[in-house]
């Protein structure tokens, strides 16, 4: 097994040194983007070993070799995650390089692993979130979602990608595609209630789902936040299409009494197309009451495109 406290046969030859100032300048930008934690900080902090992040990104010799020394030497930390951090590092190496001598292709983080016996499913997980920190989504969706992995930093990465996905103009197929796949349990309010939020924008029906099924104080919090999340889209043809959706869906008699209380609520009343909305579930449910209600539909839609509003008689 390789010596991996020796840093020539871990790194190898590194001249001219393939970590640039603009290069660090890049990836502290991105630490900022994640709220100042990388992936990477993550692990160290989990691993206690947040100390080490203060060499990162090195921006010379002597911070890599501060850094590999810093993980080499950090007490009471398993061998196979001290592996999987150098790992990591050498990716960066291979990019550089690759980056310095276009066509190239530089191996050095895959022969490490080879020669360090660095465990597969470690190397795996460790790439998917390099490529996380150098917001390559796609790649690290790749890895992270690989069946032979156990959903660590799970509230994280949903986290990050909901935030992504908000940012790009409401494109949350990331942060979708790795729950579904992954199914991981979250464990905090805000990661979950992000989740709920990508997954109300891209379907209503399946936000509805996805709430029926949690306890029942939580599945109420859900419905109103679906509820409110669709009132408050902004106006237009997508505006118009989910307030359909939603009015015309089967709900039971509590979604009912939720579905009221929240647009006659404090919240619902700051909204222009509360009543409309009440009025489109009244018509969609056959009992609205006089004719002007049920021909109506039509220019309530239109409310909903225009962003006017307060078609609806008083619920």
């Amino acid at each position: 097994m390789l010596d991996f406290g020796n840093f020539d046969l871990v790194f190898g030859d590194l001249s001219p040194f393939p970590f640039t100032r603009q290069w660090a300048q890049q990836v502290d930008k991105k630490r900022k983007e994640y709220d100042g934690l990388l992936f990477l900080d993550r692990v160290l902090g989990a691993l206690n070993m947040s100390k080490a992040s203060k060499y990162y990104p090195p921006k010379s010799d002597k911070d890599l070799r501060q850094l590999h020394h810093a993980v080499c030497n950090a007490p009471n930390v398993a061998v196979h995650h001290k592996l999987s951090i150098l790992y990591y590092i050498l990716l960066d190496v291979d990019h550089r390089l690759e980056e310095q001598s276009p066509g190239s292709t530089s191996t050095r983080a895959d022969v490490f692993a080879a020669d360090a016996a660095v465990p597969q499913k470690y190397s795996i997980f460790m790439e998917g979130l390099w490529h996380m920190d150098d917001t390559n989504f796609d790649l690290a969706l790749e890895h992270l979602t690989h069946p032979s992995l156990v959903p660590d930093f799970a509230d994280e990465i949903v986290t990050a990608l909901a935030h992504i996905g908000s940012s790009k103009g409401g494109d949350y197929s990331p942060v979708l595609a790795y729950y579904y796949t992954v199914q991981p349990v979250l464990k905090t309010s805000a990661a979950a209630e992000l989740l709920f939020d990508a997954i109300a924008q891209s379907s209503v029906s399946e936000a509805l789902r996805y709430s029926r099924v949690r306890p029942q104080f939580v599945r109420e919090q859900l419905f109103r936040r679906l509820v409110m999340s669709v009132v408050e889209t902004a106006p237009g043809d997508e505006a118009a299409e989910r307030a359909f959706e939603l009015t015309s869906a089967g709900l039971d008699t509590q979604e009912e009494d939720w579905f009221r209380d929240a647009l006659l609520g404090l919240d619902g009343k700051k909204v222009r197309v509360a009543k409309d909305t009440l009025l489109m579930r009244r018509i969609a449910r056959g009992d609205a009451g006089p004719v002007s209600e049920k021909g109506a539909w039509s220019s309530v839609l239109e409310g909903f495109k225009k962003g006017s509003g307060n078609r609806g008689m008083q619920a």
